[in-house]
């Protein structure tokens, strides 16, 4: 599975800021040591063609890429805010992706 990985440390502002609905856009693991949440890029994109936003889905291009895709995706969240927040937890509530 293509995904964004955002550790406990990055999630616990974000849910200060957000609410509980961060933590349940994507898969919860931990080693014990390192708890992160493992966002889906395909859950992104499907909550961006929800939303209908042309600037939204023109900003997924910079997480398709091999490079870094935090600190875009939580630009992307600071934009956007609950409203995607809530679409991409829909959405991966909707289906597993792989």
């Amino acid at each position: 599975m293509k995904g964004i990985v955002l550790p406990d440390d990055v999630l616990k502002p974000l849910e200060k800021r957000f609410g509980a609905a961060v933590r349940r856009m994507g898969s919860w693991n931990s080693d014990g040591t390192f708890a992160y949440e493992s966002v889906s890029i395909a859950a992104v994109k499907q909550a961006a063609e929800a939303l209908d936003d042309p600037d939204l889905m023109r900003a997924l291009f910079h997480l398709d890429g091999t490079g870094e895709q935090t600190r875009p995706f939580l630009e992307l969240l600071d934009t956007y805010g609950p409203a995607l927040i809530d679409k991409i937890a829909a959405a991966y509530r909707e289906r597993t992706f792989s």
